[in-house]
This record gives structure tokens, C-alpha cells and sequence, in this order.
């Protein structure tokens, strides 16, 4: 069955007079549909016409008809100047509402909010109203306190919060102007007034080094230090290994395992090894730090480690999960000492496939600790920058050779997409001010230990999809059918199609092919950019419904327990299967709970995620105020109602807006991405390459600002 046809049952079965409202298993039994692939194809339909307010999902998970009204639900991006803008939910191209200020009715920056559009067809752009706030996006705010007689405000860092917070004398802390502080909000107003708020912390003073950075984490609500329970529990871990933990263990101490990390790491949790058997496949060991041996569930440390959900790494320091005595000492596998650890040994065959696996406690004595320079410049020969490493060349020459085939046998041939964006690494000086920005540069090193991690969890995976017990998985959507159908009418404009059948949900090789198709082109960074748009987040869940992105039927997360909870979850109930230990009590918590511990999870690592990515605006900002005026070569990334914005080489991203193009009259063309001059007739478009001069950079809004130079 295809999708026009399935969809057509649908609004046929709804529009009909005796239609009662049904569930997804009442619907599939109605219409006929036993097979997966079509359940999964109607899951798509029922979402896209929801979309469209075609249909309507109440409470009770049934389906009924919609009223076709234009339901527009996204979260609200503020203006320094009072108004805002609404960024719908499935938008590729960042399509966006505006919001005049008397319409806002106390919705604030990042804020979710239902929207009624009040623009008519015709009109410029889209213009709306809110009619509910559905979720406040800042329950703690970060500013700078200005003292005044018998009261303060505090101005929050973040501009697009275009309201002060009202502080009383009685909640101020003593807080004196220029002080960096933690504010709450006590009660918010929906008439324009300001919040009202007091303060909970006071960082330090706005100039000292370090405090903007600081600032940005402690918006995100990260705790920086650990209780007193934990650094207690944490102090009576030792890494001395007794003689009854050893016998339990199988003994690899004696074999040629080591570690490969970047420059500055200090939390090893992950060490491989690689030998070749008779027959001539490859003997892959990965050997992971066993925190679970460590963290017990239930204690200080335990409970510490899920509120975090994951360390945060940004560009001067790391927030981490667990105490630096267990994250960089205890646990971390380090040379030349005995570690703990939970080992996964996977015979592989010549064509990538794991014939054979076994899963196991063991005991390591790592033989080097070596880093994915000093590794790249061995595989090429540079025998000279890494004179130390020359004891393995055959152990990283066969593991390059095995990277290979686990790469293009087992991944790209099966549709896994690969999406290699340049990442940006920022250098700072002494005090804190980034000196450089500049391309972190991807290695055959890198990837040789991201195909070993990946062969590894998706072993685990696919074994502990067979016990009788919920797991953690790490599971990754189809992409969604709306933003599907913008990103192929978007990407026919310009020739290229994505697929057979545009009806079809693209298959991993639809997306391989056009990743060949637009190679070298002028339009490639752009479509690979709204490529990843397209594609849904990966997520944490309770069941196993399998990776889209990597092609893969079972995939979860093993091999980072330090950095990542659900590791340490993963690692601990399946220490438990493995030794018989899975009993109804712990079938029990794991039924009632494993969906709460995933999907919390899921949040922290897209907290992690802004807080890095806030952080790394700022450094950028800091870095082109050294260089207002200068010129650079971009490329068009976005384009909006209000302007286009330009990407460097270097990533670093500024906009240019529609009030600073003095030379035409500018008109919007949402459909093909771009503004062209009423006069002259001049285009920016998506994707095009552009001279632009740096016009502003502003740290406290993290905005900087060009102007074209044609």
C-alpha cells in the first residue's frame, strides 16, 4: 500500500458519519494492517494530518477528525525591542511568526506557546497572537544586578528577555550593581509588567575572569559541585583491586590493550585491542571502565550522576557526572595501572559482520595511553611524531584496515548516513579571551575508535534486546513527514530529487545518493545542513525500535559509563542478567522506571547540548569584536522575514539584516529561501557564496552582525 492511497483511507474512514474515535491498534485492526511497515506508514500519515489539523489526537490516545483550523504550537524567540518571533514545530528552514509586543501577553523568550495566526494570505509574513503559554522556557534567570533605592533589577544576559526582573530589597542578597547573579522568578505577569524574582546566588563580579562562562551553566541549572554525600561516598572508593574482586574477573592484564584520546583528556573510559584469528578475521576487544562496579544504585554518587545525566564538556573546563576522583582516577584507564573493567571480545569477518561475540568482567593494565594525533601520524607514516607508538604499528595498521570494512561492508552498505560537518575548536589565551578559531580537524584516528564503539554497542544492544527485561536504548526515528516534503521541495528546486518516489519514506541509501549527487557542489554545505534539519533527534527509550540514521536494528549506548548515565544503567542491569540477578523486584523498578530514567536522559543531553552551544556563541562573539571591519569570504546559511545569516569557513556565524541593505527594497520569498531586490533585481539565496565585512559583535546578546561588500 502507498501512502496517497493509505491517506485517503484515513480522511475517507473519518469523514464518514458513523466514525467513532479509535486508538492507533484500533485504527490499524479497522483498516487491515498487519504488516510493520505499513503500521509505521500509517503512524506517518495519522502525524502529518495532524500537522495540518487534519486530525486530532484528544487525551484518551483516540483519533478524530480536525477542524482544519491552522494550529501553530513553537517556541517564541524574543526581540531586545519588545516583540517576537515563533518558530513553528517541523520547520527545516526556521519559517517564523511574528509576534507584535501587545500581542505577546507575557510570553518570554523561549517559551512554548500556541499561536493563532491573525495575518491574512497575501500578507508579507505570517503575524500572530498568543493564546497560551504552554511552557516557560527560563524558570532561573541569569543577569546582572543594578541596585536602586529600596529595590533592584536584574537585566538578564540573555537580551531577547526583553523584561527586567523586578528584585525587592528584601530579596536581594546585598547584592551590589555590576554582581553576575542566580535569580528565580516568583510570579510572572501576562499584563507586561515585569516579573517579579529574587536573587539565589551571586557569582562574582561581571569583570572576573571566567564568569561568563560560568554564567551560561548556571542558566541551564547545572550543579557545579557535588554534596557533602557524595564527596563522602566518593572518598572511600579506592582503585586498589582485592585478590576475591580478581577472581571473579577474566585476567587481560598481560594482553596489548590501550587507550586513544584527544590531547587533553583525563577520563579514559574506553581501551581497544585487536588481534587476528587463524582464519584470518579480527579479534576486536573493547574494554570499558565498569563504574557500575563503583556506583552503587541508590547511593549519594548514584542518585547524584542521573539528576546530571552526563558530564558537559565546553571549551576551558568540564562539568562532569561523577567526581574527578572516580571520572579521572579511580575509573578512568589510565596506563600502566590494573582497572576494572566490562569487556565486549567480537570475532568480525572480512565483511564486517560479528560472527561470534562474548561479554564479559575482566581486569586490564592498559599499555599506553595514546592520542588520535600521535596515531594519525603513525598510520601515515610520521614515524618521527610518535617515536613511542612504534611497538603497535601492527596492531593500528590492522585496526585501520579493520575500521574499513566495519566502515563501507557493514555500515554504508546497509544505509547508514554519514554526516561529517566541520566542528569549530576554540583557543584561548591566559585570560579566558579566545585567540583562535579554527577547524578541529577529523582523523582516520577518530574514526577507527567511532567504528569500534559503534560495532560495540550495537552488539550489546542486539543481546540485551533478547533478555527478558527493559533496557535502555538508543533509539532514532524516521525522518518526519513534513519536514520530509519541505526538504524535497527545497532540494527538487535546484535538480536533485532524494529517492524514487516522494511519497516513499527515503531509505538511508536515497540519502547516500544524493550526499553523491551534491558533492562539490554549490549547494552542498546548504543541503547537507537542512539534511540533518530534517532528520528527528535521537533519543533514549525504554523498548528497542532501532537507529535510522546508522542503519541499524538495535543500537544503545555502553561505552561512555563516565560521561553518560544511561551507560552506567545499561552496564548495571546487564551485569545483573548476565549473573542470574534479574528478579521481579528488579523487573519490577525496571518496568516503572526505565521510561522516566530514559526520557531524563534524553533532556540532560540536550541541556548539555545548548549549554555547549551558548558557549561556544560567546567565544565566537568575544573573538570577531578583534575583528570589526575586517572582510571574510561565506557562504548563506538561513534566510528570514528580517534577514539572511552567513556562515564562515570557520563556522562562526553572523546575521545580515534586511534594515542594513540600503540599496533596494527587499522582498521575502519564503519558498525558494531567498530576498530579491524590487529595483535591481539583486538575489541572497540559500547557499550562496557572499563577501561580507563584520559591522558588530556583541557578547552580552552573543549576535554578531555583517553587511554584504558587493
Amino acid at each position: 500500500m502507498k501512502t496517497k492511497e493509505l491517506k485517503r483511507i484515513v480522511k475517507r474512514l473519518m469523514n464518514d458519519k458513523k466514525y467513532r474515535n479509535m486508538t492507533f491498534d484500533q485504527l490499524s485492526d479497522f483498516i487491515g494492517l498487519s504488516k510493520k511497515k505499513d503500521r509505521q506508514m500509517l503512524s506517518h500519515v495519522l502525524k502529518e494530518l495532524e500537522v495540518k489539523c487534519k486530525v486530532e489526537k484528544d487525551g484518551n490516545g483516540t483519533y478524530k477528525k480536525g477542524n482544519g483550523a491552522p494550529k501553530i504550537v513553537g517556541v517564541l524567540r524574543g526581540n531586545q525591542r519588545g516583540f517576537g518571533f515563533v518558530i513553528p514545530d517541523y520547520s527545516i528552514f526556521s519559517e517564523d511568526v511574528f509576534i507584535p509586543e501587545k500581542a505577546l501577553h507575557g510570553a518570554l523568550d523561549m517559551d512554548t506557546v500556541w499561536v493563532r495566526l491573525t495575518s491574512k494570505p497575501g500578507d508579507k509574513r505570517p503575524e500572530g497572537e498568543v493564546v497560551e503559554i504552554i511552557a516557560r522556557g527560563h524558570q532561573k534567570i541569569i543577569g546582572r544586578y543594578q541596585k536602586g533605592k529600596g529595590f533592584g533589577f536584574v537585566v538578564p544576559d540573555n537580551d531577547r528577555l526583553c523584561k527586567d526582573i523586578f528584585i525587592p530589597e528584601r530579596r536581594g542578597r546585598k547584592a551590589v550593581t555590576g554582581d553576575k547573579v542566580v535569580t528565580q522568578i516568583v510570579s510572572w505577569s501576562e499584563t507586561g509588567k515585569n516579573p517579579e524574582g529574587e536573587i539565589l546566588e551571586i557569582l562574582g563580579n561581571e569583570s572576573e575572569p571566567g564568569i561568563d562562562i560560568l554564567s551560561v551553566i548556571k542558566e541551564y541549572d547545572i550543579p557545579m559541585d557535588f554534596s557533602n554525600d557524595v564527596e563522602r561516598e566518593t572518598n572511600q572508593l579506592s582503585d586498589r583491586i582485592s585478590e576475591s574482586e580478581l577472581e571473579k574477573r577474566r585476567d587481560l592484564r598481560d594482553q596489548q590493550i590501550f587507550t586513544i584520546d584527544g590531547d587533553d583528556a583525563k577520563d579514559f573510559d574506553d581501551a581497544v585491542s585487536l588481534t587476528q584469528t587463524k582464519d584470518g578475521n579480527f579479534l576486536l576487544g573493547v574494554h570499558i571502565a565498569d563504574v557500575s562496579h563503583y556506583v552503587r544504585p541508590g547511593s549519594a554518587i548514584d542518585e547524584s550522576a542521573l539528576e546530571r545525566g552526563t558530564s558537559v564538556y565546553v571549551v576551558d573546563r568540564v562539568v562532569p557526572m561523577l567526581p574527578f576522583k572516580l571520572s579521572n582516577d579511580v575509573c578512568s584507564l589510565v596506563p600502566n595501572k590494573d582497572r576494572l573493567t566490562f569487556s565486549c571480545e567480537m570475532e568480525i569477518n572480512k565483511d564486517g559482520q560479528v560472527v561470534r561475540y562474548d561479554i564479559f568482567k575482566s581486569v586490564i593494565c592498559s599499555k599506553a595511553r595514546m592520542t588520535y594525533k600521535k596515531v594519525n601520524a603513525l598510520l601515515a607514516d610520521r614515524i618521527d611524531e610518535a617515536a613511542e607508538l612504534k611497538p603497535f604499528r601492527s596492531e593500528l595498521v590492522l585496526m585501520e584496515e579493520l575500521h574499513e570494512i566495519l566502515r563501507v561492508k557493514r555500515r554504508l552498505n546497509r544505509g547508514a548516513i554519514n554526516f561529517d560537518f566541520p566542528e569549530a575548536k576554540i583557543l584561548l589565551d591566559n585570560h579566558g579571551f579566545p585567540e583562535e578559531v579554527i577547524i578541529d580537524e577529523r582523523l582516520i584516528s577518530h574514526r577507527i575508535i567511532e567504528e569500534f564503539m559503534l560495532v560495540c554497542n550495537e552488539t550489546i544492544a542486539e543481546h540485551v534486546s533478547k533478555l527478558d527485561a527493559p533496557f535502555i536504548f538508543r533509539n532514532h526515528p524516521e525522518p518526519h513527514p513534513e519536514k520530509l516534503v519541505a526538504f524535497r521541495t527545497f532540494i527538487n528546486r535546484y535538480g536533485f530529487k532524494l529517492g524514487k518516489n516522494d511519497d516513499q519514506v527515503p531509505s538511508g541509501h536515497d540519502f547516500q545518493q544524493l550526499v553523491v549527487d551534491i558533492e562539490g557542489k554549490n549547494e552542498e554545505r546548504v543541503i547537507t545542513l537542512l539534511m540533518l534539519r530534517t532528520m528527528q533527534q535521537a533519543v533514549y527509550e525504554g523498548r528497542n525500535l532501532g537507529h535510522y540514521a546508522l542503519g541499524a536494528s538495535f543500537y544503545t549506548h555502553f561505552t561512555s559509563p563516565i560521561r553518560r548515565y544511561p551507560d552506567l544503567f545499561v552496564h548495571r542491569y546487564l551485569a545483573k542478567a548476565m549473573t542470574g540477578k534479574i528478579n521481579k523486584k528488579s523487573l519490577d523498578y525496571l518496568e516503572k522506571n526505565i521510561d522516566a530514567v530514559a526520557s531524563h536522559a534524553s533532556e540532560t543531553e540536550r541541556r548539555a547540548e545548548n549549554i555547549e552551544r551558548e558557549i561556544t556563541k560567546l567565544k565566537m562573539t568575544e573573538y570577531m569584536t578583534r575583528h570589526l571591519g575586517d572582510e571574510f569570504t561565506g557562504r548563506i546559511s538561513g534566510v528570514t522575514s528580517f534577514g539572511f545569516f552567513v556562515e564562515l569557513e570557520n563556522t562562526i556565524e553572523g546575521l545580515v539584516r534586511l534594515a542594513d541593505l540600503k540599496d533596494d527594497y527587499y522582498n521575502y520569498d519564503p519558498d525558494l529561501h531567498q530576498h530579491i531586490g524590487e529595483h535591481r533585481g539583486k538575489i541572497f539565496r540559500l547557499g550562496q557564496e557572499i563577501k561580507i565585512k563584520v559591522a558588530k559583535a556583541d557578547v552580552s546578546s552573543k549576535q554578531i552582525d555583517f553587511v554584504p561588500m558587493d
